[in-house]
């Protein structure tokens, strides 16, 4: 599952690259029907996920995530940050794609 997650995130990486080359309203509405289905399915992938979620070593009441478990969570975060920087693309604030 983790390396599912890692081939997600590079085909959305991509996919951002292709926005920063066509700047149309269109392909940023594909981009964010995209994110959306893409953060969709890792919440599915966190949820689903039946390996070991926690890692058997811990400091003071901190449990840290596996590292397998812990790529999913990262990339379901990091894409979710990206959704809404999407949306914000959107309503008028070019924080994604203002640089370019």
């Amino acid at each position: 599952m983790s390396l599912i997650a890692i081939i997600i995130d590079f085909i959305t990486l991509g996919f951002y690259f292709l926005q920063l080359k066509i700047l149309t309203h269109s392909i940023f509405i594909v981009g964010i029907i995209l994110q959306a289905v893409t953060v969709l399915f890792l919440l599915s992938l966190v949820i689903s996920y039946k390996g070991q979620r926690k890692s058997k070593f811990w400091n003071d009441g901190y449990h840290p995530y596996t590292f397998k478990y812990g790529i999913i969570v990262v990339s379901f975060v990091l894409n979710g940050i990206m959704l809404f920087l999407y949306v914000l693309n959107l309503t008028g604030n070019d924080i994604v794609f203002s640089g370019f």
